[in-house]
């Protein structure tokens, strides 16, 4: 027969589970500190990676302006010269008829 006390043992078995909690505990805060840490990590990978294709479009954009404004430019001045305005005349007459 045991020589411990009940009130000795509950102690014990109660200090065990408490033991056990608290492993189980530390082992849940550190997975979930890794599966935040995971997802940061990640976050970061898309954050740079979206700021490096930012950079792109803004160049794209930058050059599809300088082009416009030059075609807008070439356009004006065509517009301007007397061959469009004799042909644009033309136009004009052949309509009417």
């Amino acid at each position: 027969m045991s020589t411990i006390e009940p009130a000795e043992r509950t102690n014990r078995v109660s200090a065990d589970v408490s033991g056990e909690m608290d492993q189980l505990a530390l082992a849940q805060a550190l997975h979930d500190f890794e599966v935040a840490n995971a997802r940061v990590v990640d976050l970061t990978h898309r954050l740079v990676d979206m700021g490096r294709e930012l950079a792109v479009l803004r160049e794209e954009l930058a050059t599809l302006q300088r082009e416009h404004g030059d075609l807008r430019l070439a356009h004006e001045q065509m517009q301007r010269s007397r061959a469009y305005k004799l042909a644009n005349k033309i136009w004009a007459i052949r309509n009417a008829l």
